[in-house]
């Protein structure tokens, strides 16, 4: 909007009713911006977590593995 139009609104409507309009405005704008920043930082820790738990699952894997040939080797030596 250009200033001639703004002072026209304040002219009109009075200046408490423009800077509530504003206040509602900017407050729209933060919140729009706060949820697509913890939108982001969401899916970013999503896909760390994921990361994290195929690793941990490998490491699982890997050690019923061991466990396993722990447990024949004492097993066959009874």
């Amino acid at each position: 909007m250009e200033a001639e139009g703004i002072l026209g609104l304040v002219e009109s409507y009075g200046l408490p009713l423009v800077l509530l309009l504003a206040a509602i405005y900017a407050l729209y704008r933060f919140l729009v911006f706060s949820l697509v920043s913890v939108r982001e930082e969401f899916s970013r820790r999503h896909e760390d977590n994921a990361k994290a738990m195929g690793e941990l699952k490998i490491s699982v894997a890997e050690m019923r593995s061991d466990i396993k040939i722990l447990v024949e080797f004492v097993r066959s030596n009874r």
